[in-house]
């Protein structure tokens, strides 16, 4: 007999404080790795601009020229590789918080609607990330269309992290309930 997988049940299974370690030290190292990898284009605030400004097949084809000019794309590209996983630590990471502070403040069930937020923004990254590697390993497939459709799953991701980390810190404020 197999057991349906609710909200209630999500909270349950995610509720692990070994699995927010794990899941929360690794995050921590993958980000470090990413924010380390970025560093010769710019740090995060590069990626930033790519993932919620470029709109456009023009726009990354003037970045990657760029970034081949400055003999950096190579540092692009090992961010893909670094980021490939990173999604799985941050979506179980946030995934656990959220479920170990809603069942330790007693969060109404109301609340567990948001906990297949952090895996659905780690589901748009992914897509994001695949589009992006193929941007770049194949010129070709680059156009508008798949451009506004890298932006819209990166715009989707960062407003999904919003909402879940404003969920956490509205939770870890002392003596809510």
């Amino acid at each position: 007999m197999t057991v349906p997988l609710t909200l209630g049940r999500l909270r349950i299974l995610f509720n692990l404080p070994w699995l927010l370690a794990v899941s929360g030290i690794v995050f921590l190292l993958s980000q470090i790795a990413l924010a380390l990898t970025l560093a010769p284009l710019g740090g995060p605030e590069a990626m930033l601009r790519v993932q919620l400004l470029f709109t456009s097949a023009a726009e990354y084809q003037s970045q990657f020229s760029s970034w081949q000019d400055a003999g950096v794309l190579g540092a692009y590209q090992a961010h893909l590789i670094v980021d490939a996983l990173h999604p799985v630590w941050y979506a179980t990471f946030a995934t656990c918080l959220l479920a170990m502070l809603f069942s330790h403040r007693n969060a109404g069930g109301a609340w567990d609607k948001l906990l297949p937020l952090p895996l659905l923004s780690g589901l748009l990254d992914v897509l994001e990330n695949s589009m992006q590697a193929m941007f770049l390993n194949h010129p070709v497939t680059l156009t508008d269309g798949l451009a506004r459709l890298s932006w819209l799953c990166s715009v989707g991701k960062w407003g999904l992290v919003a909402v879940f980390t404003l969920a956490a810190l509205y939770w870890l404020i002392p003596q809510r309930r």
